[in-house]
Parts: C-alpha cells; sequence; structure tokens
C-alpha cells in the first residue's frame, strides 16, 4: 500500500481515460466498506481526514454512510462512524473511550475500529514508550475480550517545525522545541511500525502527511535518524491538513479499510 498522494492507473479498458478509470477502480475497490462498520475515534486531525472521505465517498458513489456520534454504539446498520475519543493530552482518556465503545452491548457485531491519537498527546522524550505501552495494552485487551472486532491501528500526526537555528536558540534558553516535540512523535510512530507493520493493518497517516509532491520526506536530521514532518505543502496552518492531504489521508485509509474487510469477509 502506498500513502502517496499520486497513484498511476490504466485506464479501463473501453473507458474514456485515465480519469474515468481512476473512478471506477476506486468505486470497485472502496465499495467494501460499506458493508461493514467502522468506528474512527479521533480529534481535530481526523475530522480533516473524515471531511476527505466524504469527498471522496461522493466523487465515486460509494454507498458509503458516514455518521458523526457522540454514542457510535447506537448507530445501527453498517457505516462508517467517526466520534470524538477523549481528550488531547490525555491519551487514557481516549484508550478507555474505545474499550467502553466495544464494551456497549448495541454495539455492532464484527466492526473494525481504528483510534488515532493527537500530536497533542505526545511532547516530551518520555511519552513514547509510555504512550505506546498503554496502547498496546488497550489492543491486547481488545483482542482478548472482543474477538470479533478487526483493529487498524494508526501513526500519530505530525506538525511543522521551526528552524534549526530557532531550535537551538529556544534549547539556549531552556525552552521546549517544535524539533523536539517530533522527535517524541517519530519514536512512537516507529514503536507502531515496529509492532504491527509485519502482522496487523496500519493507517500510516504520518507517511501521509510528511510526503511532499515529489514524492521526497519531510523532516530533518536528529541522531543519525531521519524525522518525518509534516510537509508544508501539506497543511494551511503548520498541524491541520489542508484539501490537498485530506483527500490523500483519505484515500489511504479507505485502501487500508478496504484491505481488512476483503481479507476478513
Amino acid at each position: 500500500m502506498s500513502a502517496s498522494p499520486l497513484r498511476e492507473l490504466q485506464p479501463k479498458p473501453g473507458g474514456k481515460g485515465v480519469g474515468s478509470a481512476i473512478g471506477w477502480s476506486c468505486r470497485s475497490r472502496w465499495s467494501v466498506i460499506a458493508e461493514r462498520t467502522v468506528y474512527f475515534g479521533h480529534q481535530s486531525v481526523g475530522t480533516g481526514v473524515v471531511a476527505g472521505v466524504e469527498r471522496l465517498a461522493q466523487e465515486h458513489s460509494l454507498r458509503l454512510r458516514v455518521v458523526q456520534a457522540r454514542e457510535p454504539a447506537t448507530v445501527t446498520g453498517p457505516a462508517f462512524v467517526h466520534f470524538l475519543a477523549g481528550q488531547n493530552r490525555d491519551y487514557a482518556s481516549k484508550n478507555a473511550a474505545v474499550l467502553r465503545l466495544l464494551e456497549s452491548r448495541t454495539r455492532t457485531q464484527r466492526p473494525v475500529v481504528l483510534l488515532k491519537y493527537c500530536y497533542l498527546d505526545i511532547n516530551s522524550p518520555a511519552d513514547p514508550a509510555t504512550m505506546f505501552e498503554a496502547y498496546r495494552d488497550t489492543v491486547d485487551t481488545i483482542q482478548f475480550e472482543h474477538p470479533d472486532v478487526t483493529v487498524v491501528h494508526a501513526t500519530v500526526p505530525l506538525t511543522t517545525v521551526e528552524s534549526a537555528f530557532k531550535s537551538g536558540a529556544r534549547q539556549l534558553f531552556g525552552r521546549p522545541t517544535q524539533r523536539e516535540a517530533a522527535v517524541a512523535r517519530h519514536r512512537y510512530n516507529e514503536l507502531v511500525r515496529a509492532e504491527f507493520k509485519a502482522t496487523e493493518p496500519i493507517f500510516d497517516l504520518a507517511k501521509v502527511e510528511s510526503t511532499q509532491p515529489d514524492g521526497m520526506v519531510a523532516g530533518f536530521t536528529s541522531g543519525g535518524c531521519m524525522v518525518e514532518t509534516l510537509a508544508p505543502h501539506n497543511t494551511y496552518d503548520g498541524v491541520h491538513l489542508n484539501a490537498r492531504c485530506q483527500r490523500a489521508a483519505a484515500e489511504a485509509l479507505l485502501d487500508v479499510l478496504s484491505d481488512v474487510i476483503e481479507a476478513n469477509p
């Protein structure tokens, strides 16, 4: 699966060119999502992803019912159900919100569940390992107590960062920097990829966000490693997704969901 905003498709035989081929291919591939219930817990960046999903569903005439709900377990029938999970800067509240949803007697059977944390949930170097352990414990609980549920994992969204000069100046005065927070988020994302990439589905939002229009990855080097950051071309304010990146993130999410549902009909 590619998280690049661009995809190369050949025209469908008898079609009207690449545009019609893209529409036919996406509609055919993503249509299976409408047959299941997807629970998507998120906060503000997730709202942008949902906007991209709604736009693609309309463009490709998908029979995908997108529902925002305060009580997602009350939504009946197949649907893409999204809800604000917990509070930002409190990842434990987000884990608890998902577990509470799955414990409800009214929730749909055999749902696909995706919890996306916020960039605000990780700031300090100590956060990644602690937060990942809590997330992995939550996943273990879901898989043990709710074996009908399919979990899709997600990387944490990114932000743009200040210049190396400004970062160094802030460090001299003992102030936190955007680059330090970026390193912490990158460490969390690497933990997610290392733990699940080979065996379980991942919505790699960070990869989408860091991919520039030319295919290069935005970021900086720290400790000999490349740290992904939100590409300026993908945001309007340094943290939230612009329309272009909303679409790219939605494409990546629909690709993952269709793969998961096809594999578990």
